[in-house]
């Protein structure tokens, strides 16, 4: 019997996808669940002027706080884990932040910017979103912007962004490409999950997806259980194969248990209202996370649930973070 404990505390885990840690408090409830690495997500818009003091603030405090470490290398995440600290990632989810001047992208990296979202849902200058009325693919800009992302090493993450971008982005990559956090639309048909020549264009690419635990991307109108959302990763491992599966959770301060379901209600509202949810795939509160996986402190609970689902002990530690390892060598530089 394999020993679960064991495995999680051996294992480096990466949870590739965080707007939880927009709020930099809740870092602490990753290292409580044994996280080796998390991608906070350190844009979601906003110009260039702005973006620069978010990463400013966020340099400052990863140098006040010597429980993190930032990470621009895998051999950073492997230090972090030596040390028991915890490695950030910083994640764009979404490139207005880039404007029309691709030079930005170029001081992003020199701040530590390591994974760039092409789109956050709607279109942009980059190309379409996943819940775009069209399904347009890169525009120009935009294969200009996957080739400095390959130029730089910057992993291209094609998360929120319709089929076609997608598909373009991976014609177009010279290096892996990755979905930091998608579930299987043939597990759950939803515009925001995607579909299986999506995931066989990205293993393809030799990339990765990372699973996520949104209620509302996992099965319809009940509180999801582990179980369930093991569904969307065995269906991915049998389709393209286990190393092509990863985690990305994607926790957000907008629901319970972060916010009360009133609270919740008006940030839903206020996504709403600036067009960035699309209320016909995003569904108001209350949505709850399967039980066991309610924060980040219990991503422990997710070794055993793998391990009774039948994968091997080097599967499980593949898919906990053995993947975005391989998957980060290839493509930073």
């Amino acid at each position: 019997m394999l020993d679960a404990r064991k495995i999680h505390e051996e294992s480096i885990v990466i949870d590739a996808v965080s707007p939880l840690l927009l709020n930099k408090s809740y870092t602490d409830l990753y290292r409580q669940g044994g996280v080796t690495a998390v991608c906070p997500t350190v844009s979601l818009g906003g110009t260039a002027g702005e973006q620069v003091k978010v990463l400013g603030s966020w340099l400052r405090h990863i140098r006040q706080d010597p429980s993190l470490i930032l990470s621009t290398s895998v051999r950073d995440i492997e230090r972090a884990k030596e040390l028991n600290r915890l490695a950030l990632i910083f994640h764009f989810q979404g490139t207005d932040s880039i404007e029309d001047n691709l030079d930005l992208v170029d001081a992003y990296y020199a701040l530590g910017v390591r994974v760039i979202q092409l789109t956050y849902n709607v279109k942009n200058r980059v190309g379409d979103g996943c819940t775009e009325r069209t399904d347009a693919g890169l525009s120009e800009f935009g294969i200009k912007l996957v080739q400095r992302l390959n130029e730089l090493g910057i992993a291209v993450d094609c998360s929120h962004t319709g089929v076609r971008t997608t598909l373009d982005a991976m014609e177009v990559s010279t290096a892996p490409v990755i979905f930091t956090h998608a579930n299987a639309r043939s597990v759950f048909d939803s515009k925001r999950n995607i579909t299986d020549e999506q995931i066989r264009g990205i293993a393809k690419t030799n990339g990765v997806i990372g699973v996520n635990i949104v209620p509302y991307y996992i099965v319809k109108h009940v509180r999801p259980t582990i179980d369930q959302l093991l569904d969307h990763v065995s269906y991915i491992a049998s389709l393209v194969g286990v190393d092509h599966v990863g985690i990305g959770f994607d926790y957000f301060g907008g629901q319970q248990p972060f916010v009360s379901d009133e609270e919740a209600n008006q940030i839903y509202r206020s996504f709403i209202d600036a067009g960035k949810w699309d209320p016909n795939v995003t569904p108001p509160p209350t949505q709850l996370y399967p039980e066991g996986l309610d924060t980040p402190a219990y991503m422990a609970n997710l070794t055993p649930a793998l391990i009774r689902r039948g994968f091997s002990e080097q599967e499980v530690k593949k898919i906990l973070g053995g993947n975005w390892m391989r998957v980060f060598a290839e493509i930073w530089k």
